[in-house]
């Protein structure tokens, strides 16, 4: 019918074109309209429900878009002894996303005029080597060459017990620099640890006690705080997990949080986390001109966050990961969009691919792939033919490391070092690694023997061999 009297009218085609043109505008305008608050927070909760079905992500999730929250909700469980689940006010600790509090107290001092970020090291630790030398904005931006703590070799027994700040710092006094202050950029927790005491050199109070005054409580975080004391009892905190088999879980390492001052000692919640943000866009924890001039784009981890654009947009973004859990506080400032995810689980997945899909989502941008996280049943014999020693090459995280992999009923377990990763099976020669998502190939010669595997991790692939007569 359409097409018959658009025929037979010539003087009116120009009408009807004006209407078919009018109406493909429109069409157009509509689909680039902004998806609504209900439907995105559907599609946030269908993201998410495979990583929970298969075991793959334990935690809490908040999502909010210009002061309205779209997802809300606890996963998985606080506690797998006692079977107590997580809700969105569960306690986890947070991790290096503790380091956007330290600068931000570091910050406040400076706009009390109690210390300048120029300010030598020296001025306030006396006889810290090379303290005439590093700047305190070497320290909050990672440029001022002190060896990462964490990467010490006997780091994970000295972390079991309690230190003092102090004790903190004097584990790593006295290593060379890695490269001359502020002539380059290497991030390291150690810079964080030194912050914290500066802190108390300078106001003569704890770090947590500080920080509870001038940052929580200023921000309205009342379920927040620096975990400085085993001892302390912190009411509905989640337990830390590393992945172990199929879908369960297993306790992660001892660790004593007062090692983790200044750069990861905080605990919180998703509620307190979005106070903190809320916070972030008054004056209520540090000044406008304060944020503007330092929570800007630059190289690496600069005042506790990595800012840059991400699917065109500018972020703030903080991470964390310590042993039973990782978190990750994504703030999109100039859309006033808020990304957080909580986890009691060492596990990276938290953070990729599941934070940045879920900014994808509310972008209405293509979201990340979600990982195959189906295991199948193979039989145990093929298992246990994969079991053995391996060696990577010199490319690997870890050049030339060996490994070991072992059969354990329906899944394979690779252990290098203290790192322990369950190794899901995918088909009888492709396995997902629970730890970080890595997906591994078993590769067998021309002869059909097996000669080794590979790794692949965030774009890359990593080739290992299988180490003859282990």
């Amino acid at each position: 019918m359409f097409h018959r009297r658009f025929l037979g009218a010539p003087m009116k085609s120009f009408a009807v074109a004006s209407q078919i043109a009018c109406l493909l505008l429109f069409t157009n305008i509509a689909c680039c309209q902004e998806v609504p608050d209900r439907q995105i927070g559907d599609r946030l909760r269908v993201y998410l429900k495979p990583f929970v079905e298969s075991g793959n992500f334990t935690g809490a999730v908040l999502v909010a878009r210009r002061g309205k929250v779209l997802l809300r909700q606890g996963y998985g469980m606080a506690s797998y002894e006692l079977s107590a689940p997580n809700l969105a006010e569960t306690r986890f600790h947070i991790a290096s996303v503790s380091k956007p509090f330290t600068a931000a107290a570091i910050l406040q001092l400076q706009e009390q005029g109690r210390l300048s970020i120029s300010d030598r090291v020296s001025r306030f630790v006396p006889g810290f080597p090379n303290g005439d030398r590093i700047t305190v904005d070497n320290l909050l931006t990672h440029t001022s060459g002190i060896p990462n703590v964490n990467d010490l070799a006997d780091y994970n027994t000295f972390a079991r017990s309690p230190h003092t700040t102090a004790q903190l710092v004097a584990k790593f006094a006295g290593l060379p620099l890695e490269f001359q202050p502020g002539s380059d950029y290497r991030y390291s927790n150690s810079n964080y640890n030194l912050l914290a005491l500066i802190l108390e050199k300078v106001t003569g109070v704890s770090y947590g006690e500080y920080l509870n005054k001038r940052v929580l409580e200023p921000a309205g975080m009342r379920d927040s705080g620096h975990d400085g004391d085993a001892l302390h009892l912190i009411p509905f905190s989640a337990s830390g997990y590393e992945p172990a088999g199929i879908t369960s879980y297993e306790k992660a390492p001892y660790l004593d949080w007062s090692n983790k001052t200044g750069n990861g000692s905080l605990y919180s919640t998703l509620d307190d986390l979005y106070r903190f943000d809320r916070a972030l866009y008054a004056d209520r924890v540090l000044q406008a001109a304060t944020r503007q001039k330092y929570f800007v784009e630059g190289r690496g981890n600069r005042y506790g966050w990595f800012i840059r654009k991400r699917f065109g947009h500018r972020v703030m973004s903080s991470n964390g990961r310590s042993p039973g859990f990782t978190a990750e506080l994504d703030r999109f400032p100039d859309d006033d969009v808020t990304i957080i995810v909580l986890s009691n689980s060492y596990a990276s997945v938290s953070q990729d691919p599941i934070a940045e899909a879920l900014a994808a989502i509310v972008f209405g941008q293509e979201q990340p792939a979600r990982p195959d996280m189906r295991a199948v049943t193979i039989p145990q014999s093929t298992l246990e033919s994969y079991a053995g020693q391996y060696r990577y090459g010199p490319d690997y995280f870890v050049p030339n490391a060996e490994f070991t992999v072992t059969a354990h009923p329906g899944y394979l377990l690779l252990q290098l070092g203290d790192l322990r990763m369950p190794l899901v099976p995918l088909s009888a020669t492709e396995f997902l690694d629970r730890n970080f998502l890595g997906h591994i190939t078993i590769s067998h010669s021309t002869e059909g023997t097996l000669d080794g595997l590979t790794y692949r991790y965030a774009g890359k692939q990593f080739a290992a061999h299988r180490v003859a007569g282990k």
